[in-house]
């Protein structure tokens, strides 16, 4: 129950994303090009008297924080918007040389450095360049120590600690241009370019548009193993009519989430990366000691590292480790090559930076990374900043067992979005800068200028697909139109109430007519909260009572997406049997506090044939089948955070299992029900981490119904006749082509991301990521329902001919499997599909070509 949802999660995360950027409209996806002329500089860096390639020189551009460094083999490239016009290269034991370059240009720079006599303690710097080996190799063997002591270093060790936390988390505008600058869009705007400042990271203009703020203290417990964070106060600042507060918050601790050096692998917007601390590092990375330098008052040695593979998810950088036997972490500086297969992002470093607390442990004192966005090559981009400062440490003082208790890692106390400026100030472990007080300042009153009001209001019905008239939102426009072929074209119109008409209470319908079958559909609901906070907050605690008419293709099952769609209007072979149904729901749905959910349905439905599907039996025929039923579902999903907007929230994938179970009951007789039956369905999900190979979703799912039922009653597997390619359904499976009362399922995905297609050049330079996919079911019909064993039951459909197009699964499971190619222009997967049982099956194929939208990373 839980794949699917990547589908619309992506577009929404996207959503987010987009609108974070686009501060007066479509500053992200511009076409044209704002900014100066690209320089483009490649070279290499040799000793000047051996002519051996120098590792690890400072390549930089003199006035500017624009720079790289040199690769094993000496061989650098950088490209620049915002170069001088002089380029140095610096490098410990040898003299820095300067050269001109010309700004604008694609140009070749060679070093020849000059070696001068230096004496360092107890490190040797050899100019002779030998081909690269662990064994007998210093920089391994210390590496390889630091491996081994991080036990005694990691904060872990200890049985209990506590300690305080602040967070601020920064977006800004960068490649800010005097071009941009002028456009008519900004006439009443220009105030806000007095807030535009320099990058220190790489020199790039930029403008700061969203900050979130974080206090909170965290508690950790040795045995039996509890983290806690209570977050005491968030402070928001941008867009605050347009986004979801506590969305924006989950998405960007997501994007950013804590990084512990010592972990074998580092999560990162989405991806794992090896740690240069990981057990394997030595396969993954390339170390050298370059020098000895004093880090707050300790000596340390400067370890360098680099993947040995540029394209693999790892990082380039340096490691401070202190020069004793402990071999502790003291400073961490870490970037990413430029050939990594990473989406949308052109820079980023972490810096972390740890400090000797209590004379007993390193702890982490300051944590900062920043990522540099952009959607193109050239034009707008992004920069996003998190700062992270700990303080206040106590070790081994045992709380109360209520603060260790409870399956949430993360408590949020009540009233921690309303805090005042008095709690900042005095909770605050560093105060804003000036910059970061004029974010307040300027986003506040840019929210108030009409043209920014409108600007906004167009990018949300493009993004989000609904147009706001005050207390009513009209929409989704992409439903409007929609089409298939027993109701022919269908027509729609629908909308919501918005928060402006209530925070805790949401109406929303619409109307529909197909102009073949010439009938109406429609739909209208209710939502109230019944925990006194707003429907969009969390933890939710609401009722939803709903009455619909309406249609649906047996099998076809979208969670989250809508099937009034336009685009899975297409569908291949023969989708000619449609259900028409009348239904009433009244649903309630609980969160509660330690990973768990609770819903309760009540649902009565009433179903007729359409199209050239029947509910024929051996010697008549009927119209209509009425069930009514009762569902109650349990649902545990630990440490779960969810991708979240005004109207949809869907669950992040992390680590952690997802379980649920589900039991219905149908109850014969309640509202004119026909039938008494039982049905028991259990999911589960789990995401591995196979770092650095990518990652596995597998899901399982097995159900059984008790008694008898007709065939629209049973369970109908989740088939795909769209071009979509759908993530839980069976796409080259045909509608109502099977069906169980008792069943067991398994889906299993891996993604390689780029660890296959990065080491062939040509998809290296395409940057594309290659996916394989299993997905089997296995289930039968007891006699009891098998109208071809048991006489007097309902037939299984036909075709026009009477030949049967619904089967069972006889002996044998039906399978279909597939490889695909994603990031096709960054946005776009493509699989080939291929059928493996039940060929002989009508209107099927083997093979089949189906593409999706995939936003990612």
């Amino acid at each position: 129950m839980f794949l699917n949802r990547i589908i619309i999660v992506k577009i929404r995360y996207f959503t987010y994303i987009t609108v974070l950027g686009l501060l007066l409209g479509f500053t992200l996806f511009t076409t044209e090009v704002y900014a100066q002329k690209m320089t483009r500089i490649r070279g290499t860096v040799v000793d000047s008297q051996t002519k051996e390639p120098l590792p690890f020189v400072n390549i930089v551009f003199v006035g500017k924080h624009i720079g790289t460094t040199t690769d094993y083999n000496g061989r650098y490239s950088i490209a620049t918007q915002w170069a001088s016009e002089a380029l140095q290269a610096s490098f410990i034991g040898y003299k820095p040389q300067l050269k001109s370059i010309i700004p604008g240009k694609s140009q070749i720079v060679n070093f020849e450095l000059e070696s001068k006599s230096i004496n360092l303690n107890e490190v040797v710097i050899s100019t002779k360049k030998k081909r690269y080996r662990n064994k007998e190799n210093p920089a391994v063997e210390l590496i390889k120590k630091v491996i081994k002591n991080k036990d005694l270093n990691r904060k872990e060790k200890l049985d209990f600690y506590e300690y305080d936390k602040y967070e601020k988390v920064e977006f800004d505008l960068n490649n800010i241009t005097e071009k941009f600058k002028r456009k008519k869009v900004f006439k009443d705007l220009q105030f806000i370019f007095k807030h535009v400042d320099t990058s220190k990271i790489n020199g790039k203009p930029y403008l700061p548009v969203f900050l979130k703020e974080t206090v909170s203290k965290v508690y950790y417990r040795k045995n039996p193993k509890s983290q806690k964070e209570y977050v005491s106060g968030t402070n928001m600042v941008g867009f605050h009519d347009y986004l979801d507060s506590e969305g924006i918050s989950f998405i960007i601790d997501n994007m950013y989430q804590d990084i512990d050096i010592y972990d074998n692998n580092i999560t990162l917007l989405t991806n794992q990366f090896t740690s240069p601390l990981s057990g394997i590092s030595p396969v993954i990375y390339k170390f050298f000691i370059l020098d000895t330098v004093e880090i707050n008052g300790y000596d340390c040695i400067n370890l360098a590292f680099q993947p040995r593979n540029k394209q693999d998810f790892a990082f380039i950088g340096n490691l401070y480790i202190t020069n004793d036997d402990r071999y502790a972490v003291i400073k961490a500086d870490m970037r990413i090559t430029n050939d990594i297969n990473l989406n949308f992002v052109n820079d980023l470093q972490i810096i972390q930076e740890f400090s000797y607390i209590n004379n007993q442990c390193w702890m982490l004192t300051k944590d900062k990374l920043i990522v540099d966005f952009n959607f193109g090559k050239k034009g707008i981009g992004m920069f996003g900043k998190k700062s992270v400062y700990y303080d206040n440490y106590i070790f081994n003082k045992k709380e109360p067992e209520k603060i260790y208790k409870g399956v949430e890692n993360t408590i949020r106390e009540p009233g921690y979005t309303d805090r005042d400026s008095l709690f900042w100030n005095s909770n605050r472990l560093t105060p804003l800068s000036s910059e970061e007080k004029n974010i307040y300042v300027m986003m506040n009153k840019v929210q108030h200028v009409p043209a920014f009001k409108r600007t906004m209001d167009i990018v949300m019905l493009v993004v989000a697909g609904y147009w706001n008239f005050g207390k009513f939102d009209l929409g989704p426009v992409n439903t409007f139109y929609s089409f298939n072929d027993v109701e022919g074209f269908r027509l729609r119109v629908g909308g919501r109430t918005s928060d402006k008409f209530s925070k805790r209470f949401r109406l929303e319908g619409y109307l529909m007519y197909g102009f073949k079958d010439e009938r109406f559909k429609y739909s209208l609901s209710g939502t109230w909260s019944l925990n006194k906070r707003p429907l969009k907050e969390n933890p939710k605690h609401y009722i939803t009572a709903m009455y619909q008419v309406e249609t649906n293709f047996p099998g076809m099952e979208m969670q989250f997406i809508n099937e009034d769609n336009f685009l899975l209007s297409f569908k291949r072979g023969v989708s000619d049997k449609i259900l028409y149904y009348e239904m009433y729901k009244i649903e309630h749905y609980r969160d509660w506090s330690n990973g768990f959910s609770t819903t309760l349905i009540f649902k009565n439905m009433k179903q007729q044939p359409g199209g050239t599907l029947y509910f024929n039996y051996d010697d008549y025929s009927i119209n209509a089948i009425v069930s009514s039923e009762i569902t109650t579902r349990i649902r545990f999903a630990p440490n779960e955070k969810f991708y979240q907007g005004m109207d949809f929230r869907v669950p992040i994938i992390t680590k952690y299992p997802i379980f649920q179970l589900s039991y219905t009951q149908g109850i014969k007789g309640l509202f004119n029900a026909d039938y008494t039956y039982s049905r028991i369905t259990f999911n589960m999900f789990k995401r591995f981490y196979l770092s650095p190979i990518g990652f596995t979703n597998t899901e399982i799912e097995a159900g059984k119904i008790f008694g008898e039922v007709p065939f629209p009653l049973l369970q109908i597997p989740r088939a795909n006749q769209t071009y979509s390619y759908q993530i839980r359904s069976y796409n080259m499976m045909n509608f109502l082509e099977f069906v169980n009362d008792q069943y067991i399922s398994l889906f299993v995905e891996h993604h390689f991301n780029g660890f296959i297609f990065n080491k062939i050049p040509l998809f290296k330079r395409l940057k594309w990521r290659s996916i394989i996919s299993f997905k089997g079911l296995y289930g039968t019909v007891t006699d009891k329902n098998n109208p071809d064993v048991t006489p007097g039951l309902m037939k299984f459909p036909t075709d026009s001919y009477g030949n049967p197009t619904t089967f069972t699964l006889t002996g044998k499971p039906y399978i279909e499997v597939s490889a695909g190619i994603g990031n096709i222009f960054k946005f776009f997967r493509v699989d080939v599909v291929k059928r493996v049982t039940y060929l002989n099956n009508p209107n099927v194929a083997e093979y089949g070509i189906r593409a999706r939208f995939k936003f990612d990373f």
